[in-house]
């Protein structure tokens, strides 16, 4: 069961909604939310994007590796116009698509995962009628080279009809170029530069001016700007920058806003004043959506759209005003918590020259202290943590109230766009942590680990390649991710151990929540509670483990098998109470 699926991501909503429909040409979603998905089934992974500069709410994309060479023609929205088959090239690894000013459509055949690719190229079709036709033939392919160590890059824009690819590594992004344009003629790239403050890169767009170029990761965007258009200056200076919860994988300029879309199939659009004030942006879980009937107290309560509160997005929040203009108001919600545990609270609000002092209330209990929505300036989806709280399973009730305004502030308003309720248990920290072992060795090596109860933290085990390995510690990252890669070394398809005690003061229903980045499995006190195949990065709290403490020390010994690329977990237990200790050695 995910904790935040459905009933610990809510919007605030109100039994009527009056705000006024937008117009038909009006994006009526704020940036924080999809404006659109692919419905096409065949659209996959979304990893290139580019707006059409001759047909008009045209935007191009494709998939990448193991899908079909076709372009797909969609509306903003991912309804599909429809799909191009592109003759005369297959797609082993399309990472990116770029538009030049004579309509071509340039396809990225530029992934390089393993580095150990030597056919990398960029293929050339002319821009086809999507309303017309249903093919296009490749009309140029330039293979290419990188000057020095072979690199991935999932980036790629069309300047004076010249190609650009944006390196991904983890510490950098560099900029290449072509010298020339040779077709069908392998080119040694030349290096533009290295980008300022922009890495692991994995969607490049250029604006049609080539005053802007941005460029997106999965959890942050850089615009870089310079009317002097000279890229080599432009990556070097200082950017707009803004982190997401987007997981983008291709971005392009649509006049000077930016569309970004990701491997989900998501589509969303970001206003050019939005990142030019590089206003930060709330979780995507958020929602504007009426989903609960609130009760009020002394105020005034009504959906009103963002561009009626006087900012320029789509989307409603909920907006009441305290009716005797001093006093308090009082706005009341009830949330479902499937079990008890300590929450952090948070509001996504808005805030203006009218927004009052926000107090929030749990259960009738203040947590935090009062939060000034005042601003000289209009502003959407600011994300404010009141702090934590202990929740019941079941129904709890939380309540915002006006407690005051700023001197500067015309009126005692509040504007709220959603909730966001999130688990505050603290993560474990330290571990012991073992390996790495053959995968071919897991069943032996677990049935030796569980076996030995007590385990013996000085014995030296036999590892990968014969080598010896003796349990070790390891600090998580701050984010409480205990990153394996970067303690043991591994190399694909191989298998670790982590070790952590657990003290309860008295025997403890608990739930375990764990997230892992590869496959796992788990056992408390030698009984196993946990295991999951997977092959994906590790979200906290993706899987919620019913489960019993024992008074007294637990053990908690969990098996990481390792798939290449990232590799570790969090853990944490449900600690209402605050009681809970972790240690790597089980000492009273």
């Amino acid at each position: 069961m995910k904790l935040l699926s459905r009933l610990l991501a809510l919007a605030i909503g109100i039994g009527l909604y009056t705000a006024t429909a937008a117009s038909a040409d009006v994006i009526d979603t704020p940036p924080w939310q999809p404006v659109g998905k692919y419905t096409h089934p065949d659209i996959r992974e979304s990893s290139g994007i580019v707006a059409s500069r001759q047909f008009e709410g045209v935007y191009w994309t494709l998939n990448d590796s193991g899908n079909p060479a076709s372009l797909y023609a969609t509306k903003l929205n991912g309804e599909l116009i429809q799909e191009i088959a592109v003759k005369g090239s297959g797609n082993f690894d399309w990472e990116a698509l770029g538009i030049d000013d004579k309509d071509q459509l340039w396809i990225g055949e530029i992934g390089n995962n393993s580095r150990l690719r030597f056919d990398l190229k960029v293929v050339v079709v002319e821009e086809p009628n999507p309303f017309t036709e249903t093919e296009a033939e490749v009309v140029a392919s330039y293979p290419y080279r990188y000057p020095n160590e072979n690199v991935d890059a999932e980036g790629l824009f069309i300047v004076e009809g010249i190609p650009y690819i944006v390196s991904k590594e983890r510490e950098r992004a560099v900029l290449y170029r072509f010298p020339s344009l040779q077709a069908d003629t392998k080119q040694t790239l030349e290096s533009v530069g290295e980008f300022a403050g922009a890495k692991f890169v994995t969607g490049a767009g250029v604006s049609e001016d080539g005053t802007r170029l941005a460029v997106c990761t999965y959890d942050a965007l850089w615009v870089y700007h310079d009317t002097a258009s000279d890229l080599t200056q432009m990556i070097q200076g200082t950017p707009w920058s803004l982190s997401h919860r987007f997981y983008g994988e291709a971005v392009c300029f649509d006049g000077n806003d930016l569309v970004l879309t990701n491997e989900a199939r998501d589509i969303y659009h970001l206003p050019q004043f939005w990142y030019e004030k590089q206003w930060a942006l709330p979780p995507k879980n958020t929602q504007s959506a009426i989903d609960l009937l609130p009760k009020t107290v002394g105020a005034v309560v009504q959906a009103e759209s963002y561009r009626t509160a006087g900012i320029d997005i789509g989307g409603s929040h909920v907006a009441f005003t305290s009716e005797t203009g001093g006093e308090m108001g009082t706005f009341i919600v009830p949330i479902e918590a499937p079990y008890r545990d300590v929450y952090e609270i948070c509001a996504v609000l808005t805030r203006g020259q009218t927004y009052a002092h926000v107090q929030l209330f749990v259960n009738d209990t203040a947590v935090g202290t009062p939060y000034d929505c005042y601003s000289p300036e209009s502003i959407a989806g600011t994300l404010v943590s009141f702090g934590t709280a202990p929740l019941n399973a079941g129904e709890n009730h939380i309540m915002l109230s006006t407690v005051g305004k700023a001197p500067e502030a015309t009126g005692y308003k509040i504007g709220i766009d959603s909730y966001q309720v999130l688990h505050a248990s603290p993560y474990v920290k330290r571990y012991m942590i073992l390996g790495p072992f053959p995968k071919a060795n897991t069943d032996t090596i677990d049935e030796l680990l569980r076996s030995e109860g007590q385990l013996d933290l000085e014995k030296t085990y036999t590892g990968i390649d014969g080598k010896a390995v003796r349990w070790q510690e390891a600090t998580t990252r701050a984010d409480g991710f205990l990153d394996l890669r970067s303690n043991l070394d591994p190399t694909p398809m191989t298998v670790g151990y982590t070790l952590v005690y657990v003290y309860a003061p008295k025997a403890t229903n608990a739930v375990m929540l764990i997230g892992s980045d590869d496959e796992i499995a788990v056992w408390l006190n030698s009984t196993e509670i946990h295991r999951k195949s997977i092959n994906a990065g590790a979200t906290a709290d993706a899987d919620a483990v019913p489960c019993q403490l024992k008074a007294g020390w637990n053990t908690v010994l969990c098996q990481k098998v390792d798939n290449g690329w990232s590799w570790g977990l969090y853990l944490r237990f449900t600690d209402a109470d605050q009681v809970l200790r972790y240690a790597t050695h089980p000492v009273e």
